[in-house]
């Protein structure tokens, strides 16, 4: 349906001669190769965009010409692009609720005192509206940044910015070094009494710092800074400045520079606060040093300089890819894609769009979403391990701000948005089957259920060549590579003393078999004696016998001998048990794989069947039967294959002189490859596939939240 050109409500504003504010400021803007119009409330700090039709009416409003007679002018010089009348009583509303224009006959003075008046309503109500974060406007700051900003000069431009690098870059370097260090009991250093004291102190400052950024870069591009105050976040005070002068700068690097001030500064302080930690001893002062790092150096990589929520990051991003109001823009281009395709609405009208935004629009708010709840509940959790209640409180008015009430929103945008009249019961159907259908999905339909683990491919203990007695080595019989038989000779050592003591017994076994000769028929108590030693002897002369022949090393298995450093072990000495080599057998069929805490239980109790692949191998996966199962956790990885540091993706302790100490306990099986077999690769990585009973997502999802809240508050 077309829009239509003329209104019904159009004689209530015909005749109206609006002027413009004095303190509405316009600036000319250039968005992805469109002109723009941006008008300033300088009064407010408020911005306003227009496009240059708009700003066609907005210029004209000079208190003499009516609504009317600018109308028509616009048709005149527009024709068919000129804006209807509903247009026109559209942007005058627009106009009117942002306090920017004025009738005719309203005084100047009650002007004045209508607009404190506004201001300070719309604060009040703001006030009350978030009690959490309350606005306290203190002072005008603009004359102690315009004294202030030759203390900065040059600081503005390359000569900081290389600076800046030259004192960030080595500390990014140097945190790598120490992340260890500095990651370690975090959580116990945060939460710790005086931690928390010195945080409170540290924290306003560092904002301070902060927002100084922001003022004097403003007032270094020529815009003016005429509020400074504090905002209570949780009954908490911290420093802000109104810095909304920089929307009127032309320059899009300028708005950009003004907006990311805060996290150079940040960002600075966190690197001198990392030399200093890493200069001194431990005390107060790296104490505070390290609070600086926590609070300047965290909160820019996870909140204050992350584009995907609404903090200075978002806004050097907005600038830099020309897209103002990027985020509510892009909720609003969802929300018309589903009134459009879903709910069959508003066919005729369609967002305007510049040059390549349709993807930063499709992109934005999920992703922001996504991030916030992660940030939201990574927050929550990590303050929960100390202080439950406060964490649970935190995550529920994240569930509710975030997700709650925007779900409720929308539902009543469904059932009373005006723009959703005529397909009102469309709108209420769809919503009402995606919500059924989603639940359904979740709790009702059975999904796939599987555990992924990784494990290595593992040798036999049979195809292990060990030394069977203490001895030095004298020779291979069989060169390395070559193909060995069971119970073939490999290696054979040689021990002088357990020779020299095999020659004593047999000369001892000779003597005492002579002397019962004699003393059988001539003392026969005497010879009972005799031969009880005989037999004594005889056994350690079997023993010694035995251990003679553990020298020679034999082949358990069939396959290649493996031997490494071979040249370099005739006339070493080997302890009983020493690996000396092993024999590969064609193919491996042996998986050693680890299974964590949390999935030990589906893989004990409702596994269906195991497959293993191999990383880039092409093909079906092999399937595997277990073998055996280690029965308790343990720490120690069975390779060095596993970890992170060898391509795994298991953490380990760096402190571990073997590197296979991991931060936490796993389980151990080993899976026999039952049809096919992988190749001789053994210690290579493999994935390995457990597939479970079908179970609904959400009850996954279920099983799975409440292990991480058993695993953190063990309750």
């Amino acid at each position: 349906m077309v829009e239509p050109f003329l209104s019904s409500n159009w004689y209530r504003v015909c005749g109206l001669k609006p002027m413009l504010r004095l303190h509405a400021r316009i600036h000319r803007h250039r968005y992805r190769g469109s002109a723009w119009y941006v008008v300033q409330d300088a009064a407010s700090g408020k911005s306003h965009r227009f496009t240059p039709v708009a700003y066609y009416f907005i210029a004209n409003l000079d208190g003499r010409q009516t609504v009317d007679a600018i109308w028509n002018s616009m048709v005149d010089m527009f024709g068919d692009s000129a804006p209807s009348q509903d247009e026109i009583i559209g942007l005058l509303t627009q106009l009117h609720s942002a306090d920017l224009i004025r009738h005719d006959t309203q005084p100047d003075a009650l002007e004045a005192f209508d607009r404190f008046s506004k201001q300070s309503q719309a604060l009040l109500k703001r006030n009350l509206k978030s009690p959490l974060s309350v606005t306290l406007p203190l002072f005008d700051p603009d004359r102690f940044l315009k004294g202030a900003l030759p203390l900065c000069h040059g600081l503005f431009g390359m000569t900081g910015l290389v600076l800046w690098v030259v004192v960030v870059a080595p500390a990014l370097y140097l945190a790598s070094l120490h992340s260890h260090t500095l990651t370690e009991n975090i959580s116990d250093r945060v939460f710790a009494a005086q931690g928390l004291l010195l945080i409170a102190l540290v924290y306003p400052v560092v904002k301070l710092l902060h927002e100084l950024g922001h003022g004097l870069t403003t007032r270094a591009f020529g815009g003016e800074v005429h509020e400074m105050g504090l905002m209570f976040l949780v009954f908490f005070p911290v420093p802000y400045v109104n810095a909304s002068a920089s929307a009127g700068f032309r320059s899009k690097y300028q708005r950009a520079a003004v907006a990311g001030a805060g996290i150079l500064v940040e960002t600075l302080l966190a690197a001198i606060g990392l030399y200093v930690w890493l200069s001194v001893e431990t005390g107060v002062v790296r104490a505070i040093a390290f609070d600086v790092m926590l609070v300047a150096g965290l909160s820019t990589l996870l909140v204050n300089g992350n584009p995907l929520l609404k903090f200075d990051g978002y806004f050097v991003l907005a600038d830099l890819v020309e897209m103002p109001n990027l985020a509510q823009r892009s909720t609003e281009f969802w929300g018309r894609l589903i009134e459009r395709y879903a709910f069959g609405a508003e066919k005729e009208r369609a967002l305007r769009l510049g040059p390549g935004e349709r993807i930063w629009l499709l992109a934005f708010a999920p992703a922001s979403f996504i991030y916030r709840m992660l940030v939201l509940f990574g927050i929550s959790l990590f303050v929960a391990t100390h202080y439950l209640i406060l964490g649970v409180l935190v995550a529920m008015w994240g569930v509710l701000s975030g997700v709650a009430l925007p779900a409720a929103k929308m539902l009543w945008h469904v059932i009373s948005s005006p723009r959703l009249r005529r397909h009102r019961v469309r709108a209420v159907g769809v919503t009402s089957l995606t919500l059924l259908a989603g639940t359904a999905l979740l709790f009702a339909v059975p999904a796939p259920h599987q555990t992924i683990s990784q494990g290595v491919i593992w040798l036999p203990e049979e195809a292990y060549v060990r030394a069977g007695a203490d001895g030095f080595l004298r020779e291979l019989k069989r060169p390395p590579g070559s193909p060995v038989e069971p119970g073939q000779p490999l290696f054979e050592s040689a021990d002088p003393v357990l020779k020299m003591q095999r020659s004593i017994l047999r000369a001892r076994v000779r003597e005492l078999d002579l002397q019962f000769r004699a003393e059988r028929f001539a003392d026969r108590s005497q010879a009972e004696i005799t031969r009880k030693e005989l037999e004594e002897a005889r056994a350690e002369l079997d023993r010694t016998e035995d251990r003679f022949l553990h020298l020679v090393a034999t082949s358990g298995g069939a396959g290649v001998l493996v031997v490494e450093q071979s040249e370099d072990m005739p006339e070493r000495f080997f302890r009983q048990g020493s690996v000396l080599g092993y024999v590969a057998p064609p193919a491996g069929s042996i998986i050693r794989v680890v299974v964590s805490q949390d999935d030990i239980d589906l893989v004990r109790e409702r596994l269906l069947r195991v497959t293993v692949r191999m990383p880039g191998q092409s093909g079906a996966a092999l399937p595997a039967n277990i073998l055996r199962e280690v029965p308790a956790a343990y720490d120690k990885l069975p390779s060095k294959a596993l970890t992170s540091g060898g391509g795994g993706s298991i953490a380990v302790d760096p402190r571990d002189a073997d590197g296979l100490k991991s931060l936490r306990r796993w389980f151990q099986f080993d899976l026999k490859i039952s049809a096919g077999a992988l190749p001789p690769a053994f210690g290579s990585r493999v994935y390995v596939r457990f597939e479970h009973e079908w179970e609904p997502v959400g009850l996954q999802m279920s099983r799975r939240l409440r292990q991480l809240f058993l695993s953190q508050f063990h309750a």
